[in-house]
């Protein structure tokens, strides 16, 4: 059976203070996961001490601004992420976190048009950078799973099958694929054939169930009992964690087209419940 999660992004532009409670408001409402956004590599201890005691699953999900890069041509790009990453996994032992999601392999809105030969040096960092990175997860009892981007966000993957590729370049087994509708529906030519596909690899390591509009799982245009379906059937057991976006944070809507974080999360978790 999965575990439901969500991201505290549904509430919060980032780690702090503000965080206060949420963890606790997350159980009440019948998550059994919660995500923590790491815009900090390094939270709160009291904020953390919150977070062990709710008992929830957690994942990270990275946060990797301008300037930090494990695939950049630039060093010291590729050194600061390496660092930020290393200190969240860090902190993800600390809480008894059992993944860190995200795109670990790019970082800072990076798209560009390389030649054949530069976009293999650019792959060829990304491999290497998450592949070093995976024995400081296994140190730490984390998995890796890396994302696919749209091609808004990234030009280095933009599928579930680029992923898989380059999980399969990386060849560490705790290193597998992130996969979430939001960006697979502006890339995948068959949204649910790619799942299957994903499902199929063996190497789907986390979900994050988001519309097409940011909004929460049930909503949107996607086939939602289909893909729902094919994670019952293909023995899905992770994560299927909520990305939802409160306003004014990273993919929000500019208008005010859902209702409250808490509305959000109780509709979400709500319809999660039909089928898992």
């Amino acid at each position: 059976m999965p575990v439901l999660g969500i991201n505290l992004w549904n509430w919060e532009k980032g780690l702090g203070p503000q965080c206060s409670g949420l963890p606790a408001r997350v159980k009440e409402m019948g998550f059994t996961a919660i995500e923590l956004p790491m815009t900090t590599p390094e939270p709160d201890a009291d904020f953390l001490a919150e977070v062990r005691e709710t008992g929830l699953t957690v994942t990270l999900c990275a946060s990797l601004p301008k300037g930090m890069d494990l695939s950049s041509f630039d060093r010291a790009e590729r050194e600061a992420a390496r660092a930020y990453l290393e200190q969240t996994l860090r902190t993800g032992e600390k809480v008894g976190a059992t993944l860190l999601c995200g795109a670990l392999y790019t970082g800072g809105g990076k798209c560009h048009w390389l030649s054949e030969e530069d976009r293999k040096r650019e792959w060829d960092l990304a491999v290497n950078g998450v592949r070093a990175l995976a024995g400081t997860a296994r140190d730490c009892g984390m998995q890796l799973a890396l994302e696919p981007l749209n091609h808004f966000r990234t030009s280095v993957c933009n599928t579930s099958g680029q992923v898989l590729q380059m999980v399969r370049d990386i060849g560490e087994d705790n290193v597998g694929l992130h996969y979430d509708t939001f960006h697979a529906c502006l890339e995948e030519l068959d949204l649910c054939d790619s799942l299957r596909r994903a499902l199929a690899s063996g190497k789907l390591y986390h979900v994050h169930a988001v519309a097409n509009n940011r909004g929460t799982p049930g909503q949107g245009i996607l086939p939602w009992e289909e893909i729902f379906g094919i994670l019952r059937v293909g023995g899905y057991e992770g994560c299927i964690t909520m990305e939802t976006f409160a306003y004014g944070a990273l993919d929000s809507s500019y208008h005010r087209v859902f209702g409250t974080p808490d509305e959000q999360a109780r509709t979400g978790i709500s319809y999660l419940k039909q089928f898992f």
